[in-house]
């Protein structure tokens, strides 16, 4: 129907019989006609000589003649005479005359239009002088007499010529009534003759049907739709009527059927089925029949159809399709001019029918001209704007608005314009248009026709080839020698074309589109036929283009071609005209199919392109010939040998079997178990009145075809008189709805009987339908972009050996699994089928979608892909999932994103979503550019490889020469011969020795060029492709084929070809919310290297996470894969390989890498497990050994932030931070002023403007608005401004809500969400800006990516190797907070800059200071804004000569015209518990350098003494000894006993230090894990603990080969054992259970020798608030190792906090206030308080704990601490510093702890602090301390000569002479262990000389209680300094410091006015922990600088 409009019907029928039809002429007695049906045998009319004649009278009385006839033969008469060809003779009656009326030998049998005429000329002549001739007209009649014969009739003469009718049944002409291709249900059609093929098409061969029913077929199958079989192409022998036909090897022939009756729907599901009948004759005289039903397969019009079985009698055919034809028609619409139906595989594209710039089609019809254009305006001055079609007469009427939205069912092509010009009518309606575009294949672009105007609308029929969809080549081929079958359907593509980039010329990319079998689907500008079109690239405003170079590279004409065994050729041909070498030619394209199995899904790889001719190779699987697996293990599952994937039936198998009736009978059968009421063994039966009868289930055979046939065939007893069973076959359908347990899975096919003597045997056939035989759809993981990149997800598939991808998600009661591009592998609780991901929803499984669709790239890079048709969502609904991949520096975990409706959005940044880069190597090496990984293909060279192929034998070499004596005939000087062909004698140099290799994709390539001379212009080349085979070892070349410029073309299957690399998921969630992701530890570059125990010198472990190890450059020998490895020496061992991903292991999560090299007791592989504790403060620590269990087993244990649950954070003010890491992000340099214009790629019409953290400026939208849609007829605002960023799951997030209401849900309003990614800042020169990812209709909700360097936070590596030990300097991070430095040169003028610091990281937030984000050292000038001086974008650096540590920060702040900022630290060693903090040194013209010293550099070593251990680098003594008592750890084996440096007192333990308890009464045993004996401690600087360890405990417990410890005691068969027992078996070999309970779990392995004891380990980490602490477990290790973490104050070291403020460039020293003697302290009402700074109180005060920084003392003895050290908080506020302890004691009876807040202000004095208020509430004690410590007055250095100084304010001079030349004695300096030291003073220096030692020196220490004496200021070089109105001065020394062996010991004076005090005496304050000796000296002297 063509229109159907204001009641007006128009039909079209196209049809052979409205076609001319020419005469049927033939010159015998047959008549047939293939193609209009028809068939005409008129021999049985044919008499033999025994026979009457057939006779015929005419005319009366003296006219009266007899005819005699024969039809096409000798008329019966001799009347004529003996003339052998008289077939009509005339007999006068009257007399004997007689004269020949025609003769057969020049016969004519005519068919006309239904008219059936035999014609005899060549008669005697006339007397008119023609000759005679006969004319017989034969009529039909199915009842004439003679048996059917008739007789003839004489019916008129016309000047000579007889007519005669005769009636006769053998002139039934057989025009059969056509029998429709169509079938109707309903309102629904299907329409089958798309898969019709005619012999007079371009398609005129045959399908071919695939052999599914045995693996090596004896014959080939040929069928047509609705029509007979094409008598051609191997079906020549084919009887004539047949519509299906099987044809032998010795080229015999049956009919199995022929087209007598329509298709008709079945009953159940949507299939069609045909019936073939009335076949050839088979057993019992019966006739062969077949059926085929077809089963609806969207957009598969290429597959073939299937030969499912053949009954045992031969006379019935079971044939299946799945295609798109068997579809439901569908009326669909499309945009763009462009439309298509999915289902039907059918795409039409009438965008060449649209004319340019407005021109127009100009028909004339009566006084009307019409001017139409398809798809676009007509442009002519007299026809209304925008008209898509016009009226032209006397005026012009607009017929509508252009509209390019096409409509399309089943065959018709519409296109409407609405809204024209009114009519003149009283209802002013206003004009439209409709066209309706038909096929026609000869019409080329066609014109339009006008039809009629109907009730104001115009109707135009438009005949064109645009219209014609195309008919696929069958992609099925059979090698008639073998009669091996190739399938190629599927790689036939009806959505989305393949890609081949070819990366030849990186100046000069280009890209193919290929489609298989079929036109590509249309690109823009490729031809509409071609099968390949060629792109290239153009830079167009500034980024690179894709445009069409070549439209048209090949036509495809023909299926695939059989080049050799599993090898095949595709040739396109006729494309584009091409010259080459003067000659004119046309593109083609050959593409040489390989098999390769288990690459289904990669794409076609670009070889050459020469002489107007590209070649491609591929390897895929779909090359391979099929074939049949089957279950030889009786496992109910097999494997489809080709992809791996395995069909596991098991879940099929039911309690009670499986019913279904058909015929009046009833059936039990049951999948992979006996079918209960069947009998013992059977799996199924018919019931007989509920009896069973013919049970069957004696053989089963799983089988597996790999074209997709998956069948189980049961058969039952053999009956031996008969020979005969009784079989089930149960053929498995696909059903992604039908999961087990359904009951509508099973139904009756149909059942056969047979009978021989009383024995009937039954042949049953049963469809299952089941999600578990669908097979994964080909997904290509290998995509490309528009721009020319090209992508390959493929390494991040989990084959069926891995465990899924588990997203993050910190949602509640969820968890997800995914896969990329392949089905989920076994082994999760998710649905069953080819699912792509599912969930664990609310305790539900959840399909959330089938593999079935391609990658998509998107604008901005990312790559998408989908699952769909999951569960079902809703009532209309199904899940689906998409996932995002985003381009990162590390491979990443998935994280869910969000649900959108139905839909499940998973992100992942990952590096395998990089565009893939194209590397040149050397020396038969070549690097992967994304791995890192190296191939080397030098283990190929000195060796020989010969191919050979029909003509020639070639000799190959890899990388060097060939080796045996060929092709020696060229003088070559230094060159050598590397490619050789051989024909006989003559041996062709093919390539010159090469040795650069180059890796593009995921090949490996090799050429060998300049070759002799070939063709007289080419130069033989050879060029050898290296792919990725895992099975194949080192592989064999084998020959492609030979470019017509001789280049000889061979590909390479070798395992040197892969990258070992392997990765697993890096992610848990726990389904409570709880995710974890320790992706971030995943290296791409560089390995982790484990800290062991200090004294092991010699060996090193490196490790990497979730993936395997990164080979280095230099030397590296860990073995390939390996993802642990041990360096012992020059020795390299393997300690694992990466197999399973992240697991729970209790309170930590566990990666087991296992598969290492062999173990000592060479049963096992060696293994490492590596444990990961949340511990928040550890952002970059890492791995540290923990035990060695028979160099076999190795664990680790890592505290690291990443291993702690992630959590969000929000951030006002466009900042937000990382909770887990602390890094800030600042976002606020994003917001541009009027915000970016984003165009959406969807509605080009419609532009967003959008802004970061701000509005933007359109008029269209509100004020406020932060996001702006608008189009040319409204706006709508996406959401209001916010500057609230979010970070979650690892992203960084901007939500804009509380836009305009969305009109899908009025309830709803539009929100956008800008996700922020990482984009290294040298990944792209071109400005950031967002770009629109999707936007959800019925949400309305807009999704935005940004990219930007702002977000990326990849860790800066804080360690460096020093030789065999690693210098790490993470404790030096700050998380939170951050170092102050400032410039301390003395004389500058204004007030110096402050620098602001952190290690390895960026700055944190800074209050009041606004430094640039991401700055790590930043300048704050006191006259201007901060400054980024440094960005941490390396690592440490040690110089090798002097081992001197550094780490050099660049900036992007310009410093002169060609050179930024950058600031140096350099570390150096200052032992002690300090870590200390930088200082600024130097300014070097655009260097800024800083000093820190810090233990960390120093070489450590460490001493332990029973329960002491003693660290060098800390100088620091731990004693564990206040942890030495028993103590007790739960666990599930059992309880732990513990007892530091002793012996636990469980008498079963036998005085063990760790001893494991379990069982109860008789069952009770104890096990040592260690003795004190054995016991060893090291300090972990990391890890800031202790780290002791146990040996020598009892034997481990015995191991089996899997890894697996035996569980002692365990039960089996209710009893108890101790030990590996023999009880149970019959072999003698031991056995242990590996659980607690074998009758129960049924878990166990067979018992090793063990040789090792059993050991432990405790670590002890630093909490200071955790008092004593108690020990937790951490994990057991095969029952052999446990491990524990204790968390105590009893190791934290003394703590020293910051001393020193730098706030608004002024600086504060409090050191003199912090004192390592005595603390300060005063009495205040009945309490003494007691206070020091920065550090814990010293000098014996009673209680006093070491880590308080203020204590009080009661009268009554009672000692409690106000604050602790570690909390100390300082701050500057309005000219007063305040420094706060808090986590005192409880002292104020409310239950609250102490705090203290210590207020200092500026003073002329050093004074005491005083107590000023108690606030009982808050249980805080504040402090006053004026003191001139705390003023910020710069000091400036002063020259003394002669006791004399210059003041340089008033440049008076001052004397000092008094003090200056006088000898003085300090006292005080009582020390808590009893010392007393007095010191002698003279600033001249000591001149007294019983102090022979300490003459000539300023200030020299005496010991009171022994012979010490020591010079603590010499005077040659004291400095003098001014500050404010106080002289301070500063004596260094020689003297070595004894705690700091680096230092030397130096001394301060502060000289106070006091004018009472006259000269004064000095007296003794206190010492630093820098040994700094600080006096204080009241006098008159300094009172002058007041």
């Amino acid at each position: 129907m063509t229109a159907n409009q204001n009641c007006r019907y128009e039909v079209e029928w196209v049809t052979e019989y409205a076609c001319h039809r020419d005469y049927l002429e033939s010159r015998s007695c047959r008549l047939t006609s293939t193609q209009h049906d028809i068939s005409v045998d008129l021999t049985p009319l044919t008499l033999s000589s025994a026979e009457h004649p057939y006779y015929a009278h005419s005319g009366s009385g003296s006219d009266s003649y007899v005819f005699y006839l024969n039809v096409c033969g000798k008329a019966l008469t001799e009347e004529c005479g003996g003339d052998p060809f008289v077939s009509s003779c005339q007999v006068k009656v009257s007399s004997p005359m007689s004269k020949v009326a025609g003769r057969y030998q020049n016969q004519t049998l005519r068919y006309s239009d239904g008219d059936l005429t035999l014609i005899y000329p060549g008669g005697a002549s006339c007397s008119s002088g023609f000759q005679r001739m006969t004319i017989i007209n034969f009529q039909c009649s199915k009842n004439a007499t003679n048996s059917g014969r008739g007789s003839p009739v004489f019916a008129g003469e016309t000047d000579c010529t007889y007519y005669f009718n005769w009636e006769t049944a053998f002139a039934c002409v057989r025009e059969e009534e056509e029998l429709l291709c169509r079938v109707t249900d309903d309102r629904r059609r299907y329409d089958l003759s798309p898969l019709t093929r005619y012999p007079e098409s371009d398609s005129s061969q045959n399908w071919e049907v695939e052999d599914a029913k045995s693996t090596k077929s004896s014959s080939r199958y040929f069928l047509n739709v609705c029509h007979k079989v094409i008598r051609a192409a191997g079906a020549e022998a084919c009887p004539e009527e047949a519509s299906i036909c099987g044809v032998d090897q010795k080229n015999q022939s049956i009919s199995l059927g022929s087209f007598l009756s329509p298709p008709y729907k079945t009953r159940t599901g949507s299939d069609i089925r045909l019936v073939y009948t009335d076949g050839s004759l088979c057993f019992n005289n019966k006739r062969v029949q077949s059926i085929l039903t077809l089963r609806c397969k969207p957009g598969d019009t290429e597959s073939p159809p299937v030969l499912r079985s053949v009954s045992t009698d031969q006379c019935f055919y079971e044939l299946e399709w799945f295609t798109a034809a068997a579809c439901v028609l569908s009326k669909t619409q499309g945009e763009s001019c462009r439309v298509g139906d999915p289902q039907a595989g059918f795409s039409f594209d009438l965008s060449p029918l649209s004319k340019p710039d407005g021109g127009f089609y100009n028909l004339t019809n009566g006084k009307y001209s019409y001017l139409i254009n398809v798809c676009g305006p007509v442009k002519v001055g007299s026809c209304p704007e925008g008209a898509g079609a016009c009226q032209v007469g006397n005026s012009s009427w607009s017929l509508g608005g252009a509209s390019s939205r096409l409509s399309y069912y089943d065959g018709l092509i519409q296109l409407s314009y609405r809204n024209g010009s009114q009519y003149n009518d009283a209802q002013h309606t206003r004009r439209s248009t409709l066209i309706s575009f038909l096929c026609d294949p000869e019409a080329g672009l066609g014109n339009p026709q006008f039809q009629v105007e109907d009730n104001y609308t115009y109707n135009f029929l438009w005949y064109t080839s645009l219209a014609c969809p195309e008919r696929a080549h069958q992609c099925l081929v059979t090698d008639p020698g073998t009669l091996d079958q190739y399938d190629l359907s599927s790689l036939s593509r009806s959505s989305r074309n393949w890609m081949a980039m070819d990366l030849s010329d990186p100046q000069s990319r280009k890209s193919y589109y290929i489609n298989i079998c079929r036109a590509l689907v249309p690109v823009v500008g490729c031809d509409r036929d071609a099968s390949v079109c060629e792109m290239t690239y153009e830079t167009q405003q500034g980024s690179p283009k894709e445009v069409v170079s070549v439209s048209n590279m090949g036509v495809s004409k023909r299926g695939p071609v059989i080049e050799g065994r599993d090898r095949l050729l595709l040739e396109f041909t006729d494309g584009s005209a091409c010259t080459s070498d003067g000659l004119k030619m046309s593109f083609t394209s050959r593409i040489h199919l390989i098999c390769s199995r288990g690459t289904l899904s990669m794409p076609p790889r670009f070889e050459s392109n020469q002489n107007c001719t590209t070649t491609f190779i591929w390897e895929t699987r779909a090359a391979c010939a099929i074939r049949t697996s089957e279950d030889r293990n009786q496992t109910c599952s097999v494997v489809d040998p080709n992809t791996g994937y395995e069909y596991n039936l098991q879940l099929l198998a039911s309690r009670t079997g499986y019913n279904t009736s058909a015929n009046g009978k009833d059936f039990l059968l049951n999948i992979c178990a006996d079918a209960p009421g069947c009998g013992e063994g059977m799996a199924g039966c018919e019931l007989e009145h509920g009896k069973p009868v013919s049970p069957v289930g004696v053989t089963k055979t799983l089988q597996y075809s790999t074209d997709g046939r998956l069948k189980l065939t049961y058969r039952g007893p053999l009956l031996e008189s008969s020979a005969t069973r009784d079989t089930f076959t149960v053929n498995f359908v696909c059903d992604p709805n039908s999961h087990p347990g359904d009951p509508k899975a099973f139904q009756v096919l149909r059942e056969e009987m047979s009978t021989v003597g009383n024995r009937t045997t039954h042949d049953a056939v049963f469809n299952f339908y089941t999600a578990l035989a669908c097979t994964p759809a080909p997904v290509d993981c290998s995509i490309s972009d528009a721009l020319g990149n090209e992508y390959d997800l493929s390494r991040l598939i989990r084959n069926e050996d891995d465990s899924p991808w588990i997203p993050i998600d910190t949602g509640a009661g969820r968890r997800f699994y995914i896969n990329v591009c392949r089905p989920l592998p076994p082994g999760t609780d998710c649905p069953v089928g080819p699912l792509g991901a599912c969930g664990l929803v609310g305790g539900k499984k959840v399909n959330l979608g089938y593999v079935q669709s391609m990658p998509q790239v998107a604008e901005d890079g990312s790559i998408s892909i989908v699952y769909q048709n999951g569960d079902q969502c809703g009532a209309a609904s199904r899940y689906s999932t998409r996932i995002i991949f985003q381009c990162d520096d590390s491979v990443g975990v998935p994280m869910f994103d969000r649900q959108g409706g139905c839909e499940y959005v998973f992100m992942w940044r990952t590096s395998e979503a990089c565009p893939i880069r194209r590397s040149r190597g050397e020396n038969c090496r070549v690097q992967d550019p994304r791995s890192g990984f190296q191939f080397d293909l030098s283990s190929l060279k000195n060796r020989d490889f010969t191919v050979s192929n029909e003509k020639y034998v070639y000799h190959l070499s890899v990388c060097g020469p060939l080796q045996k004596g060929v092709c020696t005939h060229r003088e070559s000087g230094a060159e050598s011969v590397s490619s050789c062909q051989v024909t006989g004698s003559s041996q062709k140099i093919a390539g010159m020795s090469n040795q650069n290799l180059v890796f593009v994709g995921d090949q490996i390539l090799l050429n060998y060029t300049s070759g002799e001379t070939c063709h007289r212009v080419y130069q033989r080349s050879t060029l050898i492709s290296f792919s990725c085979h895992p099975d194949a070892g080192p592989g064999a070349p084998e020959f492609i084929k030979e470019t017509p410029d001789c280049t000889y073309l061979f590909s390479w299957p070798t395992a040197l070809a892969c990258v070992p690399f392997k990765t697993v998921s890096c992610s848990y969630n726990d389904g409570q919310g709880r995710s974890y992701d320790l992706s971030p530890l995943a290296l791409t570059s560089g390995n982790w290297e484990a800290e062991l125990p200090t004294q092991d010198t010699q060996r090193r472990f490196f490790l990497n996470v979730c993936r395997s190890l990164v080979p280095p450059g230099g030397p590296w020998s860990c073995p390939s894969g390996a993802a642990s490895c041990m360096r012992n020496g020059d020795g390299y061992l393997s300690l694992g390989q990466v197999e399973s991903g992240l697991e729970p292991d209790g309170n930590v999560l566990k990666l087991q890498y296992t598969g290492g090299r062999l173990c000592p007791d060479r049963r096992r592989n060696r293994t490492s497990i590596i444990r990961f504790k949340c511990d928040k403060d550890r952002v970059d620590s890492r791995p540290m050994l923990i035990s060695e269990i028979e160099d076999c087993v190795f664990t680790f244990l890592w505290l690291t932030a990443a291993a702690c649950p992630l959590n969000s954070s929000m951030h006002v003010g466009c900042r937000v931070a990382n909770p887990t890491t602390g890094h800030l992000f600042d976002l606020s340099s994003l917001r541009k002023e009027g915000g970016y214009t984003v165009f959406d790629p969807q509605q080009q019409q419609r532009v967003i403007h959008i802004n970061i953290c701000g509005g933007v400026d359109s008029s269209a939208c509100a004020s406020g608005t932060a996001v702006c849609f608008s189009d040319v007829s409204a706006a709508v605002s996406g959401g209001q401004m916010s500057q609230t960023l979010s970070f979650r799951d690892g992203e960084v997030e901007l939500t804009y809500e509380g836009g305009s209401p969305c009109a899908a849900n009025p309830d709803l309003r539009h929100k956008s969400i800008v996700h922020f990614i990482c984009r290294p800042a040298q990944m792209s020169t071109a400005p950031p800006e967002p770009v629109l990812i999707s936007s959800d209709p019925h949400t309305c909700t807009h999704f935005f990516s940004f990219y930007t360097h702002l977000v990326c936070e990849k860790p800066v590596t804080c360690s460096v190797q020093s030789g065999s030990s690693l210098i790490d300097l993470t404790p030096l991070i700050h998380v939170t907070g951050f170092y102050r430095a400032e410039d301390q040169t003395v004389g500058q003028s204004g007030k110096p800059p402050d620098f602001f610091i952190n290690l390895c990281q960026p700055l944190n937030t800074i209050p009041g200071v606004a430094c640039p984000p991401g700055a790590a050292v930043c300048m704050d000038p006191d006259d201007g804004p901060p400054v980024d001086i440094g960005r941490a974008t390396k690592g440490l650096e040690i110089n090798t000569d002097t081992s001197e540590v550094s780490i050099t920060y660049n900036s992007s702040t310009p410093c002169t015209d060609d050179q930024n900022y950058s600031s140096t630290i350099v570390f150096s060693c200052k032992r002690g518990m300090d870590l200390g903090s930088p200082q600024m040194l130097r300014q070097q013209g655009c260097v800024f350098l800083f000093e820190w010293e810090t233990p960390l550099v120093c070489p450590d070593s460490t001493n332990s003494s029973g329960c002491q251990l003693t660290d060098s680098q800390l100088q620091f003594t731990f004693d564990l000894r206040s942890l030495s008592e028993d103590v007790q750890v739960k666990a599930d084996s059992g309880t732990y006993h513990l007892h530091v440096c002793g012996g636990v007192t469980e008498p079963a333990c036998k005085q063990s230090a760790v001893c494991l308890v379990s069982g109860s009464g008789s069952n009770r045993s104890a096990s040592s894990f260690g003795i004190r004996k054995a016991m060893s401690m090291d300090y972990k600087h990391e890890e800031q603990g202790l780290l002791m360890k146990y040996g020598g405990g009892d034997q481990c417990p015995p191991v089996t080969p899997e890894g697996k410890a035996c569980s002692f005691p365990f039960i089996f068969l209710k009893e108890s054992y101790l030990d590996c027992t023999t009880n149970g078996r019959t072999d003698g070999r031991k056995w242990c259970a590996t659980t607690p309970d074998y009758d129960r779990d049924q878990k166990w392995g067979f018992c090793g020798e063990v040789t090792a004891k059993r050991e432990s380990s405790i670590l002890f980490s630093c909490d200071r608030s955790a008092g004593r602490g108690s020990p937790k477990l951490v994990a057991e290790t095969v029952g052999c190792s446990s491990d524990f973490h204790w968390a105590t104050s009893a190791v934290c070291p003394p703590m020293k906090m910051e001393c020193k403020l730098v706030i608004k460039h002024q600086t504060f020293d409090l050191r003199s206030l912090s004192s390592l003697t005595e603390p300060w302290k005063f009495k205040y009402q009945r309490h003494s308080y007691f206070i020091n700074l920065c550090q814990g109180i010293h000098g014996g005060v009673m209680g006093c704990p070491e880590d308080a920084s203020v204590c009080r003392h009661s009268a009554g003895g009672l000692t409690q601490t106000l604050g602790r050290v570690y909390t100390q908080k300082m701050r500057y506020d309005e000219g007063q510093i305040s420094i706060q302890y808090t986590e005192g004691d409880e002292v104020c009876g409310n239950q609250v702890k102490a705090s203290a807040l210590i207020q200092l202000s500026c003073g002329s004095m050093v004074e005491q602090p005083s107590l000023i208020r108690v606030d009982m509430a808050s249980c805080q004690f504040v402090f006053h301390w004026k003191t001139r410590s705390a003023c910020a007055v710069k000091q400036q250095e002063v020259k003394m000569v002669n006791g004399t100084i210059r003041v340089p304010d008033t440049g008076a001079s001052l004397s000092l002479g008094a003090v200056y030349f006088s000898y003085h004695q300090a006292s005080g300096d009582i020390r808590p262990n009893g010392d007393r030291y007095i010191y002698h003073i003279q600033l001249s220096g000591i001149t007294n000389s019983s102090l022979i030692s300490c003459e000539g020196a300023n200030i020299c220490q005496v010991k009171m209680n022994a012979k010490y004496r020591r010079r603590i200021g010499n005077s040659t070089e004291a400095k003098y300094y001014i500050k404010g109105g106080n002289l301070d001065v500063i004596i260094p020394s020689n003297s070595s410091c004894g705690r700091v062996k680096s230092k030397n010991v130096s001394s301060t004076i502060m000289f106070q006015c006091s004018p009472s005090a006259g000269v004064g005496i000095p007296e003794f304050m206190l010492e630093t922990d820098e040994c700094q000796y600080l006096f204080v000296w009241h006098t008159e002297a300094v009172c002058g600088l007041m």
